[in-house]
């Protein structure tokens, strides 16, 4: 219905601003289906959960990124399965992406936060992954999985510093993690200071921004534009697209959004 209505004209896909990175609902088969069926035009990629590559059969497994790849929509894998091969050692870890490339995974995440890594040996995961014929998604933020912020201790220069390094060594684009930051702020004010500083060090096609709160997401639209990459739980894929057009869901941008 929106096509007899004066929203903005979205780029089609495969777009290269304005990135919807989607989590994948929980449970795979017909639930993924449905969700495919009704916002698969929404979704530029699409990231398999950890816990679902790891956990899940291997014909789901299969049957999903057959899906995805059928409704162009592209397909990440991340944490934990990378961490645990990475700790798993070099062998391990390119066993493990040899097998994602060969199920027709095009993007891997892998986190600075998430481990504790030398800038080289990260610029040879990054570098091995890439001939292996798969994208990096470098994840980069303050804290780690539901950890507690102090804003005196966010290393912002480390981040930024590691940041430009694992795009010099070849990763795709920088996902900046919300926690500790727009996240489990336990009712402090948002980082917006820190978003910032990092935001002013790369280009906007050079990043993305994790915005599950549909006020957090609204924010990144008004300041970046609607062109702004965004990951977003599948759960918000309706908000998003409805704030990139100018609609929705935060009054904030309520018939703010243009575009040419």
């Amino acid at each position: 219905m929106s096509e007899m209505l004066p929203f903005i004209t979205r780029q089609p896909k495969p777009r290269q601003r304005g990135l919807n990175y989607v989590r994948s609902p929980a449970i795979l088969g017909g639930y993924l289906d449905d969700v495919l069926a009704c916002y698969a035009l929404h979704i530029d990629i699409l990231k398999l959960s950890g816990h679902q590559v790891t956990f899940s059969s291997r014909s789901s497994v299969v049957r999903a990124i057959e899906a995805c790849r059928a409704a162009d929509v592209r397909v990440a894998v991340g944490n934990p399965p990378l961490d645990v091969a990475l700790s798993g050692g070099w062998a391990c870890y390119m066993a493990f992406i040899a097998g994602l490339a060969a199920l027709g995974v095009e993007f891997i995440e892998v986190s600075c936060i998430g481990r504790a890594i030398d800038d080289e040996d990260f610029a040879q995961v990054i570098g091995a992954a890439n001939e292996a014929g798969l994208k990096v998604i470098v994840e980069i933020g303050v804290e780690f999985a539901h950890s507690g912020s102090e804003d005196g201790n966010l290393f912002l220069g480390r981040r930024i510093q590691q940041a430009m390094s694992a795009m010099a060594a070849g990763a795709a684009i920088i996902l900046v993690e919300s926690e500790g930051l727009t996240e489990n702020r336990k009712g402090q004010p948002y980082r917006w200071d820190a978003l910032d500083r990092i935001a002013s060090s790369f280009r906007p096609d050079q990043l993305m921004f994790e915005a599950d709160d549909q006020d957090v997401l609204s924010r990144f639209i008004d300041v970046f534009g609607p062109k702004v990459n965004l990951m977003v739980d599948h759960s918000k894929i309706e908000k998003i697209e409805a704030a990139r057009r100018g609609y929705g869901p935060s009054q904030s941008i309520w018939g703010k959004v243009v575009a040419v």
